[in-house]
């Protein structure tokens, strides 16, 4: 909507179209092929290298992308969403890798096309190591770009757990609750 597509915008001192690309669980892969494909030299319908092995076969992806046209150039935006948990240093690092690979270092190996990278959860992350995410991934101050996640009041969470109501990973029931952040 208007209101998230101006938070958003305003992460990066961008203007977000409202007819802008946006898809949810968007692979790694498809990424880099998009980006690839892209580029005026290539043809779109033929057989590309994969010598780099950028297009990996991974289930490794972005919560929501984001994309649009700003005169010149293509924006991509990639958000990271929690509600209830937090992100790893090895989950966020095996991205960082990943989105150096594809984009390089300084977010500029596919001419006309401008990576940015956010995170969105109701806390702001505290224990993230950034040190080896890009600059481009990072806000002036080094922590990661973040945007507030507003979660309704009253929510709810399926719980797997055993005959007696105890939380269990393996268990052969199931119980409702509330969450403990309302």
């Amino acid at each position: 909507d208007s209101t998230f597509s101006q938070r958003l915008g305003g992460t990066f001192a961008l203007e977000v179209p409202p007819d802008a690309y946006v898809a949810m669980d968007y692979h790694l892969d498809w990424i880099y092929a998009s980006a690839y494909l892209s580029q005026e030299e290539v043809n779109a319908s033929g057989v590309h290298p994969n010598t780099a092995g950028l297009v990996s076969g991974s289930q490794e992806d972005v919560d929501l992308i984001v994309a649009f046209d700003a005169e010149e150039t293509t924006h991509v935006i990639m958000l990271e969403a929690k509600a209830e948990t937090a992100w790893t240093n090895k989950q966020m690092d095996s991205k960082a890798e990943r989105l150096a690979a594809i984009f390089g270092k300084e977010g500029d190996a596919f001419h006309k096309l401008r990576p940015h990278f956010v995170l969105i959860s109701p806390w702001q992350p505290r224990r993230l190591k950034t040190d080896c995410w890009l600059a481009w991934m990072r806000s002036q101050g080094g922590a990661p770009f973040w945007m507030k996640l507003a979660m309704p009041p009253g929510r709810r969470k399926l719980t797997r757990c055993d005959v007696y109501g105890k939380r269990a990973s393996d268990g052969g029931y199931f119980k409702v609750q509330s969450t403990a952040r309302n």
